[in-house]
């Protein structure tokens, strides 16, 4: 409310001074026209100081801000969407894995390693149960020659 007022007052302040100076100045010749620009200039940095104080960089400051955020929702959203797709491929590989064996009759367990590049390959097995030399021969060659897992990466354990 303070504000409100010292804004009237220096108003009403302004045009006292202009009205006087004008009048003084009297209304001929090229000192009243100069007065009376000046003057009018006055009145107008007075009715528009407020609007020249106003701070416009808050009003921009939110573009910056959901700029930051934004980038941030997107780097959060592929890393999601990269899980998303590593564990899908993950179980996919695992459950193939798990059908050949069920063809040949065993039961494993089986664990896929992804590598960490952007293609999320699979890059080691660990696979577990009792099989037989044959099935485990047939499962070894699966892994190397469908999959690409290098035998040094088939870990066969229990």
């Amino acid at each position: 409310m303070d504000g409100i007022r010292e804004y009237v007052v220096g108003v009403v302040a302004a045009a006292l001074l202009c009205a006087a100076v004008t009048a003084l100045a009297g209304k001929k010749g090229v000192l009243g026209v100069s007065v009376k620009f000046l003057a009018g200039l006055l009145m107008v940095m007075a009715v528009i100081s407020p609007i020249s104080s106003i701070s416009f960089g808050h009003w921009f400051g939110w573009a910056e801000d959901i700029h930051a955020n934004g980038d941030q929702i997107v780097a959060d959203g592929e890393k999601m969407a990269m899980e998303a797709y590593r564990e899908s491929i993950t179980e996919q590989v695992e459950a193939y894995i798990l059908d050949e064996a069920k063809a040949l009759d065993c039961q494993l367990q089986v664990e896929v390693i992804l590598s960490n590049d952007n293609l999320a390959t699979p890059k080691r097995v660990v696979l577990s149960g009792n099989i037989s030399p044959y099935a485990k021969q047939v499962i070894t060659r699966l892994l190397t020659d469908e999959l690409g897992i290098a035998q040094e990466e088939q870990i066969w354990t229990g």
